[in-house]
């Protein structure tokens, strides 16, 4: 991590099983960066079946709470989640689709507000053959 960003609240949006047939997608189109922080991590987990998902309730539950207890956060990136995440740095104009039940966090600046500023909707992949929807 660059020492000119702090790290960010990481979560899931959805929690279901990963499938190719279906899934839920934020859809990030950025239009200005900040000076510092603002980039998005990922990291590559991949929960395709419901015993995998009963096998890591403890760590889905820090998840979905939202909670920015420091302590949860540190262990979340320290002892649940595989390795370091992938970063990425959105420029203005970029659209980033990101599949929301993988766990992700936008880092912030260290001082002042981040001043990163995008559009955003979720867009639902139904299956083969059926529209796409999308919430905004």
């Amino acid at each position: 991590m660059r020492r000119s960003a702090s790290r960010g609240l990481v979560h899931v949006d959805d929690v279901d099983v990963l499938s190719p047939d279906r899934g839920a997608f934020s859809a990030n189109v950025y239009l200005q960066n900040s000076a510092a922080g603002g980039e998005l991590e990922v990291w590559p987990v991949a929960l395709s079946t419901r015993d995998a998902l009963l096998a890591n309730a403890p760590a889905i539950a820090l998840l979905t709470t939202m909670s920015g207890d420091p302590a949860a956060q540190r262990a979340l990136r320290d002892e649940v989640l595989p390795g370091p995440p992938v970063v990425v740095s959105p420029a203005p104009g970029d659209l980033v689709l990101l599949c929301v039940q993988r766990p992700h966090a936008v880092r912030g600046p260290l001082h002042g507000p981040r001043l990163r500023l995008s559009l955003q909707a979720f867009v639902q992949h139904h299956g083969h053959g059926a529209p796409l929807t999308m919430e905004a």
